[in-house]
C-alpha cells in the first residue's frame, strides 16, 4: 500500500522536473533570426551589427557561442578587414581549441596578401 501512494507522486515530480526549462550553455542572442534575415536579404551591415550585439551579450555572461567570433571574422574578411578578422579568428581558436586547424588557415588567409593570387 505504501508504494501505491508514493509511486504516482514521485512519477509526477519526475515528469514536472523533466519539463523544466533548458538553460543554454551558450548565449546565442538573436543569431538565428539574424542569420535567416541575412540569407534572405544579404544585408551585411545589419548582420554585422547583430553579430556584434550577440558577441557583446555573450561576453557579458562569459558564454559566447561557438562559431560566432568566426562568423563575424569571416564577414569582415569578405569586406577586406583582414587584421580585425584575424583577431576574431584568434579569439575563436582560443575559446574553442577544437577549431584550431580551421582558424589557423583563416588567420593565414587574412594576412596582408589576402585576396591576391600568385602568378
Amino acid at each position: 500500500m505504501f508504494y501505491m501512494k508514493w509511486v504516482p507522486i514521485i512519477g509526477a515530480a519526475l515528469l514536472l522536473a523533466g519539463c523544466a526549462g533548458n538553460k543554454s550553455m551558450y548565449e546565442w542572442g538573436n543569431y538565428q533570426p539574424a542569420l535567416v534575415r541575412y540569407a534572405k536579404n544579404a544585408d551585411k551591415a545589419s548582420f554585422e551589427q547583430d553579430l556584434r550585439e550577440t558577441i557583446a551579450k555573450g561576453e557579458e555572461k562569459g558564454r559566447v557561442a561557438p562559431g560566432i567570433y568566426a562568423e563575424l571574422g569571416y564577414l569582415l574578411l569578405e569586406e577586406g578587414k583582414g587584421p580585425e578578422a584575424a583577431l576574431l579568428f584568434t579569439k575563436e581558436r582560443e575559446r574553442f581549441p577544437e577549431s584550431a586547424v580551421l582558424m589557423n588557415k583563416l588567420i593565414e588567409g587574412s594576412g596582408p596578401n589576402h585576396g591576391e593570387t600568385d602568378q
